[in-house]
Formats: C-alpha cells, sequence, structure tokens
C-alpha cells in the first residue's frame, strides 16, 4: 500500500498563526488554490480510496482531490487534529505568555506535554499509529489522506522511528504532498514537504 499524505490547504487561522486543533474553520482563498493545485499534480495519479481527518478544512482539501478520480472522501476519525485543549483560537504569542511552562515542554521535550484540558502527544502518536494500521490492513493500492500539521509530523515521524521530539525537524507546509509506501519491515519515506506544486500560492512560514 502506499499512501499519499496530504496536509490541508490554508485557514484564516493559519494565516493568524492560531492554534487550531479542534477548532473548525474552512478554507481560505489560497487554502483553495492550493487544495486545486494539488488535485492537478495528483490526477494522473490512480487511487483506491480518499480519506481524512473529519474536520472542515481536511474534508474540503480532500474533496477537491477526490472529485478527480471520482471517489468519494472518507472520514476517519483517528486521523482528527490534536486537541490543544485551552490552547484552541489562541495566538502562538497568547499561549506562550499565559503558560509560559507548558509552551516551553512543548517546544523541548513535547512528548511529556498534557496540552491543558486536551490531548497528551504521547495518545494522539498512539491513535494515528492504529489509524496507519487500519489503513493498511484494508488496501493493497494507493490511498489518499488528508491531515493537519502535527498529524501529518507525527505520522512521519512514526514512519522514520523518530520520537516525538521528531516533530520539530519535519516541515509540514498547507497543500504539501508526502508519499509514504508500506514495505515488510515498516513504513518508507519515498517523498516528504512536496510543494513545488504550488507556485504562486505557498504559504509564508508559520510558527503553529
Amino acid at each position: 500500500m502506499e499512501l499519499v499524505l496530504i496536509r490541508h490547504g490554508e485557514t484564516e487561522f493559519n494565516r493568524a498563526d492560531i492554534f487550531r486543533g479542534r477548532a473548525d474553520p474552512p478554507l481560505n482563498e489560497r487554502g483553495l488554490r492550493q487544495a486545486r493545485a494539488a488535485a492537478a499534480r495528483l490526477a494522473a495519479l490512480e487511487m483506491e480510496a480518499v480519506y481524512s481527518s473529519p474536520l472542515k478544512r481536511a474534508m474540503q482539501t480532500a474533496g477537491i482531490i477526490a472529485g478527480s478520480h471520482g471517489l468519494e472522501v472518507r472520514s476517519h476519525p483517528l486521523f482528527i487534529d490534536v486537541d490543544y485543549g485551552e490552547w484552541s483560537g489562541k495566538s502562538v504569542d497568547e499561549v506562550e505568555s499565559a503558560w509560559p511552562l507548558e509552551f516551553s515542554l512543548w517546544k523541548e521535550d513535547p512528548g511529556r506535554l498534557c496540552f491543558p484540558g486536551g490531548e497528551r502527544l504521547a495518545e494522539v502518536r498512539e491513535r494515528l499509529s492504529r489509524g496507519l494500521e487500519e489503513l493498511r490492513d484494508r488496501h493493497g493500492g494507493r490511498v489518499l489522506l488528508v491531515g493537519h500539521k502535527v498529524v501529518n509530523r507525527i505520522i512521519l515521524c512514526i514512519c522514520l522511528g523518530l520520537g516525538l521530539e521528531g516533530i520539530w525537524r519535519l516541515d509540514q507546509s498547507n497543500g504539501a504532498i508526502n508519499v509514504i509506501a508500506a514495505a515488510d519491515s515498516g513504513w518508507m519515506l519515498r517523498r516528504m514537504n512536496d510543494v513545488s506544486h504550488l507556485e504562486g500560492c505557498a504559504s509564508p512560514d508559520q510558527r503553529t
């Protein structure tokens, strides 16, 4: 099984560098352009199925891509964004000011952090591992999955055998394409954070 892993297109929360999590903003105009660019890039590839996080920004991105393949999007709850709890809807500066100790842990040792009122990243990793194995057991062809920045970074850490601190070493831009293959020994990374299709509509760098 080959997994084409996409990060959803841009939202206004992305543009403003606001923690999103389970908040559900739609794609903005640039995000829609990014999704259409990804769809055009992937149009010639045969897809067996298209999955997405249940959140609107991911489902919109997945729907645009799935449309060019005549497929329906399957919402998959295990790939929903991280529950940031009280951080959701707040800017990086607001979080750093209100939760300095937790924010420092987030940057330096994320595997130990439980977001105030939200999830532990170790729990996120466990549910994503289960989701990947479900897809691997269910499919033998090429599958597309649309996820989120930290979700995709953790999936890549799983693929590469990295700990959760590895999320700070792996970039995920809005609309980026990754390709992962299921091999006998585990997962093999074939492409990461490919944004070559986003000429003219790439998002600026973000902290969240």
